[in-house]
Order: C-alpha cells, then structure tokens, then sequence
C-alpha cells in the first residue's frame, strides 16, 4: 500500500455588511510587510522564510470585474445552491469562500484536474486563462480589503506546509502575489496536534474569535502535507435599522403545515422591490461610508407567494434569472416583516463539486504536481464547509468555513412582504452581483 499524503484547504469567512470597494495595487514590499503581520508568533522559526529571500512574487495590479468573472461567480452560486439544498432543512453557504479556497488550489493542478476543477468554478476551460483569473480573485478580494462607516472588515489567507515538503517557488509566486498568503512551515508528522493547534489559533485571531476550533484534534494528523485557509470577518449595520419596539411575536407558516411563533421585526419606507412571477423580493441596504453614494453590499429577501414552495423559488435562481432580477429592482413604498433569525450549517461537498464536473480531484487520477518541487502526488479525499448567519433589528454577521483534505493519491404599487413561511436569502457585493452568502430559512 502507497504512503499517504494529506494536505488540507480551508477557508473561512464571517460576514455581516458592506466592503470598500476601493482597489489595491500589490507589490513585493507590501505583500512582505502583509506576510510580517501576519506570522504566528507561536511559531516564529519558519524554515520557508528561505524562499522570500531570492522569490520576488509577480508585480499584480487591480483589474475591473469582468463579466466573464461575473458569470463564472453566478454559475457557480446557482450550482452549489441546486445541489446543497434538501428538503426540510435551513440552508446557507459562502459560495465565495470556498471559490477563494479553490482558486489557491488550482495553482497547484494540472491536466485534466485542472480543467474539471476551472469548469466547475464555472469557467471554459477551453478559454481560460489562469492568470486573468488570480488577478480577478486578487481584485476580488481587495474589494474586501478595507471598509469603513458601518462596516468591520478584515480578511486573510495562510498556507502551512510540513517542513518535510518543499513547495513549488511558482505555486509560492501565485499564493504570494495574487492571494497575500505566507507559507509557513507545521510539523505534521511528529506533532499534529500542536499543528492543528496553531492553525486554530490563527484561524481565531483572523475571525475575531467566532471560529475557535475549526479543526478538531484528528482532522490533522502524521499525513497531513498542506493546510490553506483564507479567512475573511464581515460584519455591519443596516442603513435603516428596525426598530426594536415595532418586533413582535408572530406566525411562522412550517412546510409540514405546522406553525411557529417567531420575533418578527417590521421596517417600511421606500426600499428596493421586485415582483417577480410567482415571488416578492425586496432588498436592504448596509450602511455605507458618508462619500459613498451607494451602498457596497446588500441583504436581499425573497418571499414565495402562497401556493409556491421556497424549493420552486430556489430552481428559478439560475445566473440569467439572478442577472436579471438583480438589474430589475425599483424603489417602492412598502413594508417588511421578517423573521429575527440564527441559522449554523454544515456541509460535505464532495458530492456536490464531483457533480459540478471536479470528479478527477477525488480520485487516484488527480494531477497536483504543480503544488510541490518534487510533483508529490495529492488527491481530494474531503471539501467541507461550516457557515452561521445571525440576523436582527441592528444587521447582520456571518461565518463560513471551507475546508478540503487532500491526500496522495418591478412593480411601483406599495407592497407589503411578510416572510411567514419559508423564504431565500441573499448577501450581494452590489458593484458586481457576485453573491456572498446565500440561504434558505424553513424554521426561523
């Protein structure tokens, strides 16, 4: 039987508002000084410091979202959602984290898992262009970078390596200019415990303590070769509060004709609306910074109407039905009621990715070989994702995780919307569309 080798990615993400979508040029002086910042101090002998010496990464600037991006993000929001959904059970994911974590990936693949893994991240492979696209996600998340107002904002990206690996000084380039990320060395095979120790550690320095433990003591362990995370806190206030004495205990309809009573909060004024063929939607705006005339990112509500079920409204969320709805919505007079809520998922998405079209990074066929100087052989054997949202009168905060282990081998009327029954949700950057968040509440 083969040696294994284990590499494990992770991304972590915890939301509650808007971004400052100001753009950042990245040179090797300032990712440096990023890489400093960022070194945990509990382990500051750090054999790879060697590589930074001779290894300058590629000069990046910020480019302009494309709307092939744009598509790509959609596509790949609209699969995961089709996919994770099950009846019966509250929903929500970071689609976004889990494309960061992949496209950290995928400077490490090669041949045919390459390809599967950029069809599924809902790309051509045939026209791809790898570059384009780290410069994308490097603009992406420098749109993240810095906020302001209402808004807390930070965001990170680390690999660890067992220092009985030498990383590939191309894949160090891409995780060091595109993605701000410093390789740091972990002792997996004598002391995984003390390894997945660290990483937690990191893990809750970067999200402000929500996540403390995001892995348990055997999810590292002696064939563990790679941990990558990108961990993102998110967290804001709503432009118009509700008012805490409006909220009220109401009914919540079930969708196995049970009824629940829920805090029900309540807002009105002129807000963006959609009525759509068989739903209402309304969007809410987080609270910007005093120079920006538009807010940076919304929470967007769609409501089934009575006879529909929230798992017909989530197979109309298609990328052309979310381009166009996105694009449709119109300020109106109106009132909403919603639910106060706190929803915590978790997810195995193997099954998911492989029906996406990224089944040879599961299997013994799976190319990583760019990952490493010495093209060791690594394999998907676990993606997993752990989110949370908590949403009430002041806003919004979130929390994602992704994680994957690898081992060798509008209509202007008034309206009135009331979440009463089971209902989608959504967290949009709104320069570009590109969902955050997306959920789904049966039982507030």
């Amino acid at each position: 039987m083969r040696d294994k080798v284990v590499a494990t990615l992770v991304g972590i993400v915890l939301l509650g508002g808007c971004a400052n979508n100001t753009p950042t040029t990245n040179n090797a002086t300032t990712v440096n000084a990023n890489y400093a910042a960022s070194e945990n101090t509990a382990n500051p002998a750090n054999p790879f410091d060697r590589y930074y010496t001779n290894l300058t990464p590629e000069p990046v600037n910020t480019t302009p979202i494309s709307n092939e991006t744009q598509r790509a993000c959609h596509k790949f929001t609209s699969n995961l959602l089709q996919r994770l959904d099950k009846s019966g059970e509250n929903l929500f994911f970071s689609p976004f984290s889990l494309m960061v974590v992949l496209g950290m990936t995928l400077n490490g693949a090669s041949g045919e898992t390459h390809r599967q893994m950029v069809h599924a991240l809902g790309y051509n492979p045939d026209q791809f262009d790898e570059k384009a696209f780290n410069q994308q996600m490097y603009s992406l998340l420098g749109i993240l970078k810095t906020a302001g107002g209402g808004v807390t904002l930070h965001r990170a990206n680390g690999v660890w390596v067992d220092q009985s690996i030498e990383p590939n000084p191309d894949f160090l380039r891409a995780v060091l200019g595109y993605y701000e990320s410093r390789v740091q060395a972990a002792d997996f095979v004598n002391n995984p415990r003390q390894a997945a120790e660290q990483i937690n550690r990191w893990v809750s320095e970067q999200t402000n303590s929500m996540i403390d433990q995001l892995f348990a003591p055997q999810n590292i362990n002696p064939t563990t070769a790679i941990v990558l995370v990108n961990a993102l806190y998110f967290e804001a206030i709503w432009d118009e509060p509700f008012p805490s004495e409006d909220t009220r205990n109401a009914t919540f309809y079930l969708e196995n004709g049970k009824t629940k009573s829920v805090p029900m909060m309540r807002n009105e004024g002129y807000l963006p609306y959609l009525r759509g063929e068989g739903f209402q939607a309304v969007r809410l705006s987080y609270r910007q910074r005093p120079n920006e005339n538009e807010p940076q990112f919304s929470f967007y509500l769609f409501v089934p109407d009575e006879g529909r079920t929230v798992a017909w409204l989530r197979e109309q969320w298609t990328p052309e039905n979310w381009t166009k709805w996105w694009k449709s919505f119109k300020s109106t007079n109106g009132t909403i009621l919603m639910p106060r809520f706190t929803l915590q998922r978790r997810y195995d998405l193997n099954n998911a990715l492989s029906a996406m079209g990224m089944r040879s990074a599961f299997s013994d066929g799976a190319d990583f070989r760019r990952m490493t100087v010495k093209e060791t052989p690594l394999w998907i054997d676990i993606v997993v994702q752990e989110a949370r949202v908590e949403v009430d009168e002041q806003g919004t905060r979130a929390a994602a995780a992704s994680g994957a282990v690898m081992e060798l081998l509008a209509d202007l009327h008034p309206f009135t919307v009331v979440a009463d029954r089971p209902f989608l949700f959504a967290i949009v950057h709104e320069p570009t569309g590109i969902v955050l968040f997306l959920g789904i509440v049966r039982e507030p």
